[in-house]
């Protein structure tokens, strides 16, 4: 008969902080969720349970109750990390699982339990191995899904098993939330008196029905086993990694790039035969004095090109210190995204974007990503509001813009530098700027931009010119109709 394993982890948030030896966990601490516009806590340490918190209260509740009270916002992205890491692990259990996020797992122990011993044996090694790992666990076992998830999280002690063909014994005295109901459905059945799972199955099913919609019915069922209830796996992400462990420590440059190439080799061969690339390289050097050494490389666009991860590496490996040799190395492949095959085009377009992204991806490993910046248009009539500066690597999508018809200086000034006057016009005749003195040969304009009325800090009204300068340089003049003095600017400058 089937037998499925449910591994619920109720602290994964704490855990995860627990194993970067956060040092806020040991104390009074909470990690807290938005739940209906309001700041709650969802998970809490030992010590922030003994002074008298607990989940679901509200942060100003809180901070009355236990002003010492330390707190930081969940982080999904970074549990659900965590969980399918841990998804990753319990292949080692069982060839069949399958996620129960956020923060659970599904075994289907089918024929697998006699080989630790037991299912008792089986639960225990589990939970002694997630303590190693510092993740706190409850496991249940039971004949269906529903039944081992509901006793994982409400049997009782930390291991429930339900014996074979004993279920509806097992779940009858657990509360009606162990069947994963909707919150309205569970608390109309407790406005009814019904308490408990065995109160249920002595009530017919037509009539629950009636009474609470087929949500009921459908997961009594397949808690208790009369409608089919599968755990359904999915293979988990595969990890694009290799790594080396030498007899002998090495320590010059061209023993290490020539293990760097054995790495990369295996690593971009796997991804280009599943058509992916790497945005990020991650390499681990153990060296025999001082440890591990964490060693990243990325890329503007997805690569899975030996060449360039070994060039990139070139310089951090120069970088690193190393007196005594190394003799272990790790090479692992992370954000990994199709990449899409692409005809040549004769106007040699696409290799131009591919020279930009090589450009950017040889600087940001020099510089930092962070400060590799490019300029992305905005839907916006203000010209110093038409543009907004971005880290290259930047992904968004491109906005809906529509180009202004009028020209457009190619150098923006952040400030417009004042002008002198020394011939009045409209726009000046003779001017002096930067200690130089340039007369107008020919003026178009003016264009005159009003302020953005939803903004508040958009600026008062203001005429702008293109003057071509007998001297050679084409500025843009900016002046404020209706001011008292006729004050001149210079906005910009053209190519």
């Amino acid at each position: 008969m089937k037998r499925v394993l449910s591994i619920w982890l109720p602290q994964l948030p704490l855990d995860l902080r627990r194993r970067k030896e956060d040092p806020r966990v040991a104390g009074v601490f909470a990690v807290m969720s938005e739940i209906k516009n309001a700041w709650r806590l969802t998970h809490l340490s030992d010590a922030a349970l003994a002074a008298g918190l607990s989940a679901g209260v509200s942060l100003p509740d809180a901070r009355a109750i236990c002003p010492e009270l330390l707190t930081e916002p969940s982080d999904p992205v970074r549990e659900a990390a965590l969980l399918r890491a841990l998804w990753r692990w319990a292949d080692r259990l069982s060839p069949w699982i399958a996620l129960d996020a956020p923060d659970g797992l599904f075994l289907d122990i089918t024929g697998c339990a006699h080989l630790f011993g037991g299912e008792p044996a089986m639960a225990a090694h589990t939970r002694e191995r997630l303590a190693d790992m510092q993740i706190t666990s409850r496991v249940g076992i039971a004949d269906t899904k529903g039944a081992a998830w509901a006793l994982a999280r409400f049997g009782g002690p930390d291991i429930s098993l339900a014996p074979t063909g004993q279920t509806g014994a097992a779940l009858a005295a657990l509360p009606v939330e162990a069947l994963r109901l909707p919150q309205k459905i569970t608390s109309d059945l407790r406005r009814t008196g019904l308490q408990n799972i065995g109160q249920l199955t002595q009530i017919k099913r037509a009539e629950l029905a009636r009474r609470f919609r087929l949500d009921l019915t459908q997961s009594l069922s397949a808690a208790l086993g009369h409608s089919p209830d599968p755990v359904s796996p999915k293979a988990a992400d595969p990890v694009y990694a290799a790594r080396m462990t030498l007899p002998d420590p090495i320590g010059f440059q061209a023993d290490l790039l020539g293990v760097l190439e054995r790495l990369t080799s295996s690593v971009c061969r796997r991804l280009a035969g599943d058509g992916k690339g790497a945005r990020r390289y991650y390499l681990t050097v153990r060296c025999v004095d001082t440890g591990d050494h964490m060693l990243h490389i990325g890329f503007a666009r997805p690569t899975h090109e030996t060449r360039a991860v070994m060039q990139q590496f070139r310089k951090p490996l120069d970088d690193l210190k190393i007196e005594f040799g190394a003799d272990w190395f790790r090479l692992e492949a992370a954000h990994i995204e199709p990449i899409q095959p692409f005809q040549i085009s004769l106007d040699q377009h696409k290799q131009a974007e591919d020279d930009t992204s090589k450009i950017i991806s040889t600087l940001g490993n020099r510089l930092g990503f962070d400060r590799v910046r490019q300029f992305m248009p905005v839907q916006s009539h203000l010209p110093e509001r038409e543009f907004v500066s971005v880290e290259a690597m930047d992904r968004r999508a491109p906005v809906s813009w529509t180009a202004t018809p009028r020209r457009r200086p190619v150098r923006l000034f952040r400030r417009p530098e004042r002008l002198v006057t020394l011939q009045a016009g409209r726009p000046p005749k003779r001017f002096q700027w930067r200690k130089s003195i340039y007369a107008t040969r020919e003026a178009k304009g003016p264009e005159r931009l009003s302020a953005e009325w939803w903004q508040d800090d958009s600026g008062a009204l203001r005429d702008y010119w293109q003057v071509q300068t007998e001297d050679g340089p084409r500025l843009w003049l900016m002046t404020y109709p209706g001011s008292a003095e006729p004050n001149w600017f210079i906005a910009g400058r053209f190519a």
